[in-house]
């Protein structure tokens, strides 16, 4: 189902900001003039996303550093771990992640919409 979102001007180039959208918070923004929009929380351990940070077309996570592609989606990077030479992880799968979750998002006459199942 399209939801209007917000007018164009609202969204910046290389910025993004939150929007509630069926109680689900929902993160648009846009990169170097494309538009995305992906779900807030962070596949790995749920942090805002929105509190992360640009790198190239990456959204890297606050809290542990993970890097997700904000276009394809994918967990792009994951930084070490490893604190100090005698540490010694207690399980992988904390560190497992899986990708983003995307919405299609188009500008139809200077506003925004996402599309959400």
């Amino acid at each position: 189902m399209l939801h209007k979102v917000c007018a164009s001007s609202e969204i910046l180039d290389d910025s993004w900001k939150v929007f509630t959208i069926d109680n689900v918070d929902i993160l648009i923004g846009k990169r170097h003039g494309r538009l995305f929009a992906c779900n807030n929380s962070c596949p790995h351990r749920g942090a805002s996303l929105a509190k992360g940070a640009f790198k190239d077309d990456n959204i890297v996570c606050y809290m542990h550093g993970y890097e997700y592609n904000v276009f394809t989606g994918r967990l792009e990077n994951m930084k070490s771990w490893k604190k100090e030479a005698t540490w010694v992880e207690q399980s992988p799968e904390w560190r497992k992640s899986g990708d983003l979750v995307l919405y299609p998002v188009v500008q139809k006459d200077e506003t925004v919409y996402v599309d959400l199942p």
